[in-house]
């Protein structure tokens, strides 16, 4: 015979595992959606833009195939930073961890092959203290809470020096730029980060900052503490460090 209490644990039972269902339904839902309005990370073709054609690799060991698919046979890996000419592209974009791009034809030497887009440089800059150093920009898929990334890369002679992921969903690539060293009194790099708003991005526009200092990325939202102290005549000596975020 069932008692009032047996009742009410039966019934709190249903209502967690119901609760318990509709929030994984509520989960997938989120999920779905963030992966359905993923804009694709393209890049123009040689026969598009012949000038704009020219890119660089993201990410190291990068797979060169025969073919557009991660099924295609391997003829060789490509080191990050690597330049590489993109002669064509997919008829369809492939999805990886929340970033869609298609396939691309590229000549690296005497090389062709096809790689992913999502492992392609959407900003590349050569840094203003030490010009063999660049910084490689582009999407970095989401987390394991589904917030989307974007990650900066510096890289040397084909080997990573340091890397850092941001996170943000309005990052715009045609706005992340490096200060010119005209502007730049803080004797070391500083990367500029700007969202989808506006044309252009000035320093005095941007809200954060990747600054690379002592061979290491670091993130902030203030450049107060880069700036050069001009001390008086004094025997203290000055120290700046940077405010990390």
């Amino acid at each position: 015979m069932k008692t009032l209490k047996n009742i009410k644990n039966q019934t709190a039972t249903r209502f967690s595992k119901l609760f318990q269902a509709i929030m994984i339904l509520a989960i997938f839902i989120i999920a779905s959606d963030i992966y359905g309005q993923t804009q694709e990370v393209e890049f123009d073709v040689y026969t598009t833009s012949a000038t704009k054609a020219t890119q660089y690799l993201m990410a190291d060991d990068v797979a060169l195939r025969d073919c557009p698919s991660a099924q295609c046979e391997q003829l060789t890996t490509l080191q990050i930073g690597t330049s590489v000419r993109l002669l064509a592209k997919s008829k369809t974009p492939q999805t990886i961890n929340g970033i869609k791009s298609r396939w691309y034809k590229i000549k690296m030497g005497p090389q062709i092959g096809w790689i992913w887009g999502g492992l392609i440089s959407q900003k590349t800059m050569v840094s203003q203290i030490n010009p063999e150093v660049k910084f490689v920009f582009g999407e970095a898929g989401v987390d394991y809470k589904g917030y989307k990334r974007f990650q900066v890369r510096a890289v040397k002679n084909g080997t990573e020096i340091d890397k850092i992921f941001i996170k943000s969903e309005d990052l715009n690539h045609n706005l992340v730029s490096l200060l010119k060293k005209k502007d730049n009194t803080y004797e070391t790099d500083v990367i500029t980060l700007c969202g989808n708003e506006g044309e252009s991005c000035d320093t005095d526009d941007s809200k954060s900052y990747v600054v690379f200092k002592n061979n290491s990325l670091m993130q902030t939202s203030s450049l107060a503490a880069l700036a050069q102290v001009q001390p008086e005549a004094t025997e203290y000596a000055y120290t700046c460090q940077l405010d990390e975020q």
